[in-house]
């Protein structure tokens, strides 16, 4: 007998074979060209991240495909890494020093570089911990960082090699700015909010004009650098102003009065103040006009020296309501009314961000975008889902140049040196000692370091030793690139999935990859977004706790549909937890009959009968079914192929059928046939379950006796083969003869539920089938009489209905259980009449939708399925309930 405890219990399994995987070095992916590839990039998370459920859902769909194409024999390489995370890291170590009365500008870069590179070695590898809890099979040997020095190496010539070509300049050009962090942020770090903010409206004087034009707008403040007033031109109201001059108010300017198709005549007033250096849409229009650029605010979000005294160093939220006071004692303001509007806001400092006109460097993107646009055009590049295609050709087809600088000192510095002497700018790929220009050696960098993201886009190049050319680097670029196959959240298709692609075709001429899946979007089951604000978040790491990493796995996975959103609680681990014990339970059964060395006969060298046979062609179908799945991205599909066997086909009815076989009374040669189709079976279960259950599979999958069937056994699971229907013998013909069996069990079982019989209430069951049908069930007799609790099972083609018996149909056969004497005929009468006008009503309603032509067309296709299943489900019981109200009338 083999020993299991009772119950599963996770933290005594899940370190203890995750250190075993590891130190066999079972993630680990060398060099190989004798054995086919499979790459896979982790998005690297930030150093700053704690573990939360999206990579608890992201990532686990990572290692199901990472472990299922390793259990196919390829070499798997799951590339795991975190990233420096610039403006995050740079706030956490900011407020540490604020604890500490200090300032990063008071210590200087130097020294805030060392206390950043403390606290990232201190807190950056916690959340590469928390997935080793999750058991996620990276190749931990290849772990990269994005500010690692090879890394940086690739950053470097990028920048360098971008540079020399004319695709990075440096311009002047409107940021989103933080005035809190004081750095141009990317847009991913910009929150867009709702707030109900205040439409106030004004008046300009023409100038030689007893006129006024009439202003409406949310920020007065910015008025101030106001360079023209536009109109539309079609506007009847304000045609014969076009070409006037306005004289701004206390700045005593003259700008113009313009005319611009931006202009909606039904807006506000109809006539917009236009500030360039304030505002992206003005930003546009200036540059269409030629107009001048004028910034009024300072990096810290105060008033600019180039505002009228009133106005000079107030904050910009104290001038707006100062700009508006002003504005009533000239009398030039007529009233405010409450506006919504949505604020874009830093989602790191919380500040509202400011629009603002500043030197950057940026990159040329209209040359990069062509060709990562053609690949997704000609189908070299899929989206998974594939509706995605047309959100990342719209981007790339009206892709602006790139803000790659930010005023940080945490992360990669620009490789600028600038001339003190000269107009001199000099960059390489190792820092210079003088200036190219005029010789120079008064020298200084360049202040700014550079996005993020501009190093998160070499993922699939820097890691694999590019762009090194000696013969180590070269190997491993080229083996591992193209990766395979790309899971992220849709949300950074544009920041990083884009720019990988564009990268990888530059520099390599090739796709990073030829596969995108996106996936779903964890909310609660109110469809809203998990976020700390609304504290409606659950923490992977306590439901771990609670119900171990294979429960938590399986959870996430089987409620995410490709894309979408998964509406998640955290009562829905308690389903993975029955599963994972289900499992359990299951081989406990088995195991019970087993020695640890057990000898087991292969399974052409025995009878098998018609259940056994059933359950071998259904572990083949499923495999069949699992593979498809996967290969079409489609992983909760697959999940739930895998649960519906393991719970339903082995354990309701391959370990049912084979009690008899294993009782006591059994015959020696029939327990050891069952024994050796239920350890090959369930053997083939659980490495369908491995990729989605590592830990508790594996715990099974050692202590079982190794079956001859399945060939030489390796060390672990995890690189056991993958069940193909190759593998497993077919079946299916013997299988649809048990299929009938199974119809008619579950008819009687039906049945007698619907009576409310007991369990060990036995009836007679009297079965006629056709002639087809007529010897595969009278061989099944006893398996009838047993499984569905009949004391007595009479079949054949002439078979008669005996009074007062209810009826179950199925293909083939009619089912006959006779009940006088056992229930109330006259109170089953009126319950079924009860039950058959609640479905009729339901039934209407379900009609009702598939015949409203709106919802056919508009709902999803696997809504329409399972409106329809309902349907046919619905008629199904009504016939059944008709059939039995005309019995009990006999």
């Amino acid at each position: 007998m083999i020993e299991l405890e009772s119950t599963y219990e996770h933290k005594k399994y899940e370190k203890k074979w995750y250190d075993y995987a590891v130190d066999q070095k079972l993630f680990h992916a060398p060099v190989d060209p004798k054995r086919k590839p499979f790459t896979i990039l982790m998005p690297p998370p930030n150093v700053t991240s704690q573990l939360h459920m999206g990579h608890g859902l992201g990532y686990s769909i990572q290692d199901l495909l990472s472990r299922w194409q390793r259990m196919k024999g390829l070499n798997v390489c799951w590339l795991p890494g975190t990233d420096h995370a610039g403006i995050a890291t740079q706030m956490m170590v900011e407020k540490d020093l604020e604890k500490e009365g200090l300032t990063r500008r008071g210590l200087g870069r130097e020294k805030f570089f060392e206390r950043l590179t403390l606290w990232k070695d201190k807190f950056g590898g916690m959340i590469l911990d928390q997935f080793k809890t999750l058991g996620f099979s990276c190749d931990w040997e290849r772990l990269a960082y994005t500010m690692d020095p090879k890394l940086s190496e690739a950053v470097r010539y990028v920048f360098v090699e971008m540079y020399n070509e004319g695709l990075i300049y440096r311009g002047e050009r409107l940021v989103n700015w933080d005035t809190v962090l004081q750095t141009a942020i990317s847009d991913d770090e910009v929150e867009s909010k709702e707030v109900q903010g205040i439409l106030y409206f004004y008046r300009y004087p023409i100038d030689g004009s007893d006129e006024q034009i009439p202003i409406a707008t949310t920020r007065p403040e910015t008025m101030l650098g106001d360079t023209a007033v536009a109109v539309n031109a079609e506007d009847e109201r304000f045609k014969h102003l076009i070409g006037k001059n306005v004289r701004l108010p206390f700045t005593d300017r003259l700008i113009p009065i313009i005319a611009d198709d931006y202009v909606k005549s039904e807006f506000g007033t109809g006539a917009v103040k236009i500030t360039p250096a304030h505002d992206p849409n003005d930003f546009e229009i200036g540059k269409r006009h030629n107009l001048s650029f004028i910034n009024v605010m300072t990096t810290t979000g105060l008033m600019a020296d180039n505002t009228p005294a009133p106005f000079k160093g107030l904050d910009r939220f104290v001038a707006r309501k100062e700009v508006i006071k002003q504005m009533k004692a000239l009398g030039l303001f007529d009233e405010e009314k409450s506006y919504k509007t949505t604020i874009p806001h830093s989602e790191r400092s919380k500040t509202v961000i400011e629009p603002r006109l500043s030197q950057q460097w940026f990159v040329k993107m209209q040359e990069l975008a062509k060709p990562a646009a053609d690949a997704a055009r000609n189908d070299e590049l899929h989206f998974h889902p594939d509706n995605w295609k047309k959100t990342y050709l719209y981007w790339l087809d009206n892709i602006q140049d790139w803000c790659i600088s930010r005023q940080l000192w945490w992360g990669h510095r620009i490789p600028i040196w600038y001339c003190s002497a000269c107009d001199g700018v000099t960059t390489g790929t190792t820092d210079p000692t003088h200036c190219k220009k005029c010789g120079g050696t008064d020298i200084h960098q360049d202040e700014d370091v550079l996005d993020t993201w501009f190093s998160s886009a070499l993922w699939p190049l820097s890691p694999f030793g590019w762009p090194g050319k000696d013969k180590e680097d070269v190997e491993t670029l080229e083996y591992f690139n193209p990766t395979d196959v790309l899971v992220t959240a849709p949300e950074i298709i544009f920041l990083w999935v884009a720019r990988m692609v564009m990268m990888n075709l530059k520099f390599k001429k090739r796709l990073p990859f030829k596969d995108v899946y996106f996936n779903a979007t964890v909310c609660d089951k109110q469809g809203r977004k998990f976020s700390k604000t609304l504290g409606n978040g659950i923490d992977p790491l306590d439901v771990i706790e609670k119900h171990g990493a294979d429960a938590v796995r399986f959870t996430a996975i089987s409620l995410a549909p490709l894309g979408g959103r998964v509406k998640m609680d955290v009562d829905d681990f308690d389903n993975g937890a029955r599963f994972v014990n289900k499992i359990w339970n299951a081989a406990r059964m088995v195991f019970q009959h087993l020695e640890p060395d057990q000898k087991l006969p292969k399974l052409e060298t025995l009878s098998l009968n018609l259940s056994e046979k059933w359950l071998i062609q259904r572990l083949r179908e499923t495999a069949v079914k699992v593979e498809t799945h996967l290969q079409g991205y489609r992983v909760n599909d697959a999940v739930e192929e895998v649960y519906h066997f393991i719970w339903g086909a082995f354990c309701d009815w391959g370990l049912e059928c084979a009690k008899i076989d294993l009782s006591q009374t059994a015959q020696a040669a029939d327990k050891l046939r069952a024994l050796s189709v239920l350890v090959y079976v369930f053997d083939g279960a659980l490495r369908l379950a491995h990729p989605i259950m590592p830990f508790v599979t594996e715990e099974l999958w050692q202590k079982m006796p190794a079956h001859p069937n399945w060939g030489p056994r390796p060390k672990s699971i995890a690189i056991a083969a993958f069940p193909t229907a190759e593998m497993i013998p077919d079946f299916a013909e013997d299988a649809a003869k048990w299929k009938a069996i199974q119809d008619i069990i579950s008819g009687i079982r039906s049945v007698r539920s619907q009576m409310g019989l007991s369990p060990k209430q036995e009836l007679p069951a009297h079965i006629r089938v056709d002639a087809s049908l007529a010897a595969t069930v009278a061989a099944a007799r006893d398996s009838i009489q047993r499984l569905a609790r009949a004391d007595k099972v009479i079949s054949g083609p002439d078979v008669e209905r005996p009074g007062q018996s209810l009826t179950a149909v199925g293909p083939g056969f009619e089912i006959y259980l006779p009940v006088e004497g056992l229930i109330d005929i006259e109170k089953e009468k009126v319950r079924l009449t009860t039950e058959e006008q609640r479905l009729k009503k339901i039934l209407m309603g379900i009609a009702s939708k598939l015949d409203n032509k709106s919802f056919v067309d508009r709902a999803p296709e696997d809504i329409l399925e399972q409106t329809r299943a309902q349907r046919a489900n619905m008629e199904d019981q009504l016939a059944a309930i008709g059939r039995n109200l005309k019995a009990l009338e006999a």
